[in-house]
């Protein structure tokens, strides 16, 4: 049976972060108040943002101009300088995985990758104290010449999340220093992409679902997904997961499925009963 506390802790982060997005300020403002139930040992010191997803995909060589927050950047109190960057998924991801058309187009490190993820990926940036950077560098700098990443993310929060791993960890910025925890994350790029990538980035993990579509698109088209992925099935999973399409993607659920023992699914807040209700328990 697959279980792995470290990472379903993380992914709490990534939930945390969507709550702060869909909560009463979230969209009005690029940086909405941290979710108060960030664990004290994080302190948020900058927000990642970029052009909204939806807008974005639909015409992906069309940049739009709707800027929106995708996560933040926390340092831990308990360890300075280890960072992570929180990066979250987007509404309506499960439609737009079954519909979309996915374009290849070259990407400067190797290989090909996905045109609308990729021209989303360049519209992010790091927010800090009103002041906007370029996420690479901003973040790099933040981290500092000693310092290590981790980057987390969820569902099209994982492709982005992939292409920041893998240009942070280019020698020059932080190399060995980042590592990524993903989950439900769609395929990056082809072969030659996602070996890149494998090769450039020595810890990394990706956890997919085998019942989540999300993880099998782009179909076609030499797309890949990453080397080291942990694919989950409902026999080999901490928690017992309701069959259903939006169940099997769910954020929370991948965390309960990784450790169910982690909190009291029953006493989730308000706004994650939805997603929380798709955990029928631990696994029989």
């Amino acid at each position: 049976m697959i279980q792995d506390p470290e990472a379903a802790r993380l992914g709490l982060l990534v939930e945390y972060a969507m709550d702060m997005y869909t909560g009463p300020m979230g969209r009005q403002t690029l940086e909405p108040p941290p979710d108060p139930r960030l664990p004290p040992d994080w302190t948020l010191r900058s927000y990642i943002c970029g052009t909204d997803a939806v807008l974005h995909l639909k015409n992906p060589l069309a940049l739009g101009q709707d800027n929106v927050c995708y996560g933040f950047l926390a340092e831990s109190n308990a360890n300075p300088g280890a960072f992570v960057a929180v990066i979250r998924g987007t509404d309506g991801i499960l439609e737009w995985a079954e519909d979309g058309e996915f374009a290849p187009m070259r990407c400067p490190a190797g290989g090909m990758v996905e045109q609308g993820f990729w021209l989303l990926y360049q519209t992010l940036r790091l927010r800090t104290a009103g002041e906007m950077t370029d996420i690479v560098a901003g973040i790099a700098g933040a981290v500092g010449a000693t310092g290590t990443l981790t980057v987390v993310a969820h569902s099209l929060g994982s492709a982005l999340a992939t292409y920041l791993t893998l240009d942070l960890a280019d020698p020059g910025r932080l190399g060995s220093r980042v590592s990524a925890c993903l989950f439900a994350s769609p395929q990056t790029g082809d072969s030659a992409f996602v070996e890149r990538f494998d090769q450039a980035v020595g810890n990394y993990r990706l956890y997919n679902y085998e019942l989540d579509v999300v993880p099998r698109v782009p179909r076609a088209l030499g797309y890949a997904t990453l080397p080291k992925a942990t694919w989950i099935s409902p026999f080999d999973s901490q928690a017992a997961i309701r069959f259903d399409l939006g169940c099997h993607h769910h954020v929370i659920c991948y965390c309960a499925m990784l450790d169910y023992a982690l909190l009291d699914w029953s006493k989730v807040p308000q706004q994650d009963q939805p997603c929380a209700a798709c955990i029928r328990g631990p696994h029989p």
